[in-house]
């Protein structure tokens, strides 16, 4: 079962940090709102009370003014029964006077009204019924309809609704607000919730990189320069995990330099003491074969034969172990490095016009001049010996044998290519053939290239073979050198007779 991992420490702390980030505007928002809905409620406050005095105030007015029309109506009405009028439409001239019916029992004797339009543009107040004197005896009602103007009476009406409106607002405004807090209360609390979880995604994200980087340190630590964190991306952290595989990178190297320059001086002390062994017996052998040859005073023919051809073995065999003893001796006693600025084309030149015998196979090709940090004569020896290497293992296969050395500037280094036609080199011997002893030479001592890679090494570089062929077909040796930047070289640069200008 797989259980969610809980935050750490570094995640709690950026959790933290974005949840303040949120909080504190959403804070001081609702802090502001809270302060402003303050103050426009007491603000509306005293506007609606003022209003509310003012509109009941108005309202008052208008119904003192009602009923004071009301009762000049009533008066109006009495005066007009008192007064001596024949027919209704006698009552055309009265003011604010709409309709006018007499009646007797229950039928309509006489009736008037004022024209349409003047209805239309008043309201009719309550109707006003006073008795009238009858000649026959018979009793009449006189029915006057009074009107006052629709404009006053819509204001009346618009006032009254506006002082509804109010009260009502009174009566909303206290529910309403605790709403919106309440709705302010759950947005910032939704809010935090995305915020951390927002955070907790960035923060997974961040510290899985910084587990990552942890991780791949610890097993640092333990030994292990395998590990790579091969980030993708290109924020801080991503440039951290790259400069930390450059930096593990580096290390290993380092390492294996030093494992190699370990087994290396083994490997010296052991050649010092073999030659040291094989040299001592070897002089007086040769005397001994020397003082054989001289105290035979002849008379045997057969024997003169053998002696003479058991001398000739054992002086080239002789020769054959002085050779190794010297081979072991060069190897035992190398010199110490002493770098200095010089121009790495030049000691290619020199390095060619010293040997005559490979001139026909041999060609440089360079672009510019090249500073970089060597020892000129221990270069030198490095070149003769990856030169005589290749045409060594051209030669079996026949072909004429075609070396090209090509020097560049890398990065933070001067690079030596040398390239060849021959059958180049296995991919499971390009790193053992470095290493002291290993050949593929029936003849060879095997330690050409260990001479080479140590010399290289002294120097604060390195030696590798090409996982691809070289551009001859054959094996391509580089050599890494430290680069002089801004450095002079020690002679203007001179081109080399016959010598291609090409890049590598």
């Amino acid at each position: 079962m797989k259980f969610l991992r809980l935050p750490g420490r570094f995640e709690w702390k950026i959790l933290l940090a974005l949840f303040i980030v949120a909080s504190l505007p959403l804070g001081a928002a609702a802090y502001l709102m809270q302060v402003t809905i303050g103050r426009i409620e007491a603000i509306t406050d005293q506007h609606q009370e003022a209003v509310r005095q003012s509109l009941g105030g108005a309202v008052e007015v208008y119904k003192a003014y009602f009923e004071k029309v009301k009762d000049n109506f009533h008066e109006r009405a009495n005066e007009i029964a008192a007064s001596d009028f024949g027919h209704a439409s006698d009552l055309a001239d009265v003011p604010d006077l709409l309709r006018a019916r007499i009646i007797a029992g229950s039928r309509t004797v006489d009736e008037w009204s004022a024209p349409p339009n003047v209805v239309a543009e008043a309201r009719e107040a309550p109707s006003n019924l006073v008795a009238l004197r009858s000649a026959d005896g018979e009793p009449r009602v006189l029915e006057l309809t009074f009107g006052i103007p629709r404009e006053i009476y819509a204001n009346f009406l618009a006032l009254r609704a506006a002082m509804e409106q109010e009260r009502e607002l009174d009566r909303l405004l206290p529910l309403v607000l605790p709403r919106i807090f309440h709705g302010l209360g759950i947005a910032l609390v939704a809010v935090l919730l995305i915020a951390a979880a927002l955070g907790l995604f960035i923060a997974r994200r961040a510290t899985g990189r910084v587990a990552t980087l942890r991780d791949a340190a610890r097993r640092v630590g333990e030994g292990d320069l395998t590990v790579r964190v091969a980030p993708r991306g290109s924020d801080e952290l991503d440039d951290l995990g790259r400069a930390f595989d450059r930096m593990v990178a580096e290390l290993s190297e380092a390492r294996s330099r030093v494992v190699y320059l370990q087994k290396l001086s083994a490997w010296q002390e052991v050649a010092r003491r073999l030659a040291h062994e094989i040299k001592n017996p070897l002089t007086p052998i040769q005397l001994a074969v020397q003082e054989l040859a001289s105290k035979y005073r002849g008379g045997d023919a057969a024997y003169e034969r053998l002696l003479g051809t058991a001398q000739e073995i054992l002086t080239e065999e002789v020769g054959a172990i002085r050779r190794l003893v010297d081979d072991f001796s060069a190897f035992a006693k190398l010199p110490k490095v002493e770098p200095v600025p010089v121009d790495l084309g030049q000691v290619v030149d020199d390095f060619a016009r010293a040997h005559p015998e490979w001139q026909t196979a041999l060609k440089v090709e360079r672009r510019a001049p090249v500073a970089a940090l060597c020892d000129k004569m221990l270069i030198r020896r490095v070149l003769a010996n990856l030169v005589e290497n290749a045409v060594q293992a051209i030669e079996p296969t026949g072909q004429l044998p075609a070396v090209r050395i090509a020097i560049a500037e890398g990065d933070h280094a001067a690079c030596l290519f040398i390239d060849d036609n021959g059958p180049g080199v296995a991919e499971e011997a390009r790193e053992r053939i470095f290493d002291p002893y290993v050949t593929t030479k029936e003849h060879g001592t095997g330690l050409g290239l260990a001479i080479v890679r140590k010399i290289v090494l002294d120097h604060g570089g390195d030696v590798r073979v090409a996982p691809a062929p070289s551009p001859l077909g054959g094996a391509r040796f580089v050599v890494t050198l430290p680069v002089v930047p801004g450095a002079e070289p020690s002679a203007p640069p001179r081109a080399t007779p016959g010598a291609r200008r090409a890049s590598p």
